[in-house]
């Protein structure tokens, strides 16, 4: 008697392993369903996040050397510069400045400063998720330029210093 109660509790642990097993791959699938498009939403939001860490330094820079007196032609010397130079911190993925950077093996989801088009770059890690007119890799190129009051784009006619997106660019997200 107890040998047959031993193989059926045996073959009801055996079933209700079995039940658990495809009860727990039930649930990672639907939390990888859920899950796995918040990767292409958190790229997304550290761009933003770089972005506005990068105007925030800017403001602040030019507010600064408004204050000290510095004359409008040195502010406007800050157009075409590095901008992550103006941050307290660069990010993670700033990979740092390249004159040619086609020469180097730059990994997605980095930063960095191409010195010969003065151009802040990010390289998108989710390119399959990501739409852009440029040719090549998937990428956002971001600029500091100078604004005026007019177009004659003198000095004294300064109105501020702006980081400007050079491409246009939509991330899509699953839904």
């Amino acid at each position: 008697m107890t040998e047959r109660l031993s193989e059926r509790v045996r073959s009801v642990s055996l079933l209700e392993l079995v039940v658990v097993v495809i009860l727990i791959a039930i649930f990672i699938r639907i939390a990888i369903d859920r899950i796995w498009p918040l990767r292409i939403v958190a790229e997304k939001t550290a761009v933003v996040e770089v972005r506005g860490a990068i105007e925030s330094a800017l403001g602040i820079t030019v507010a600064g050397r408004i204050a000290r007196g510095e004359p409008l032609a040195a502010i406007a010397r800050l157009a075409g510069t590095n901008p992550v130079h103006l941050l307290a911190t660069p990010p993670d993925n700033y990979l740092g400045s390249f004159a040619h950077p086609g020469r180097h093996r730059i990994p997605r989801g980095s930063w960095y400063f191409n010195r010969s088009t003065r151009t802040l770059v990010y390289v998108v890690r989710f390119a399959s998720h990501f739409k852009t007119p440029l040719p090549g890799r998937k990428r956002i190129r971001f600029r500091v330029e100078a604004v005026y009051r007019n177009r004659r784009q003198v000095p004294d006619d300064l109105a501020g210093i702006r980081l400007v997106t050079l491409n246009r660019y939509v991330w899509k997200v699953p839904r």
